[in-house]
């Protein structure tokens, strides 16, 4: 979900890429392999500057979005996730004084969620996750592992040289909660809560794009 989807590039690049951003992946899992997810992008901690940038029509050679453009293409995402087989409860809340973007959803099982991350994502890029699946969710063997299929640096070196600083403070934090405690994980940045039935990696987008860190994990329950 970290992937440069349709929604990021259209909000982060047509925002000049000024601005601090956290991407946030919450997503949490029943014993039968259902569950609910929450995908949120805050770029609250820089709404007053965004505000300024919203009045203008362009700036560094970006197009600046209208309030409008940015309802439009996120009611676009909400309307293909509605229409999947096995999603349930599509909800979204777009705050544009705070520029913070929600959606949330149910769904019957781990296939359901990896097609809900590739609405967001290019034609291309849906394939790569339906075909290599971001999820994976064994409800017999009791593992969960979130795996990452994108090549971030060709898209990177399209970004001017001037407004890539973002990176520098942007971030990436899943939490994945389950209803059996964890019995081990293999992403060792990763912290599991004190109930052992959650567990949070929270990473600076720049390393993982550097292939520095990375957002893969494999979480085996117990039984």
């Amino acid at each position: 979900m970290i992937r440069k989807t349709k929604m990021l590039v259209f909000l982060l690049l047509s925002l000049l890429l000024t601005s601090c951003f956290e991407f946030i992946e919450e997503i949490t899992f029943n014993k039968d392999g259902s569950g609910s997810a929450v995908l949120t992008m805050n770029l609250s901690k820089s709404k007053t500057k965004l505000a300024s940038i919203m009045l203008l029509d362009s700036v560094n050679g970006y197009k600046v979005p209208s309030k409008a453009s940015i309802t439009k293409k996120i009611q676009e995402v909400v309307t293909k996730i509605k229409k999947l087989k096995g999603v349930h409860n599509v909800k979204n809340s777009l705050h544009l004084d705070d520029f913070i973007v929600t959606i949330s959803c149910d769904f019957d099982n781990v296939e359901v969620l990896n097609s809900v991350i590739a609405s967001f994502s290019s034609k291309k890029d849906a394939i790569a996750i339906k075909k290599h699946k971001h999820f994976t969710y064994n409800k017999n063997k009791k593992t969960f592992t979130r795996s990452h299929h994108f090549d971030f640096s060709k898209k990177i070196r399209k970004v001017k040289m001037k407004d890539r600083g973002i990176l520098k403070t942007a971030s990436f934090t899943s939490i994945y909660r389950f209803k059996s405690p964890i019995k081990t994980f293999q992403n060792k940045e990763a912290k599991v809560s004190k109930t052992n039935k959650a567990i949070m990696l929270r990473l600076p987008i720049e390393e993982v794009i550097a292939n520095k860190k990375s957002i893969k994990n494999y979480i085996e329950l117990d039984k």
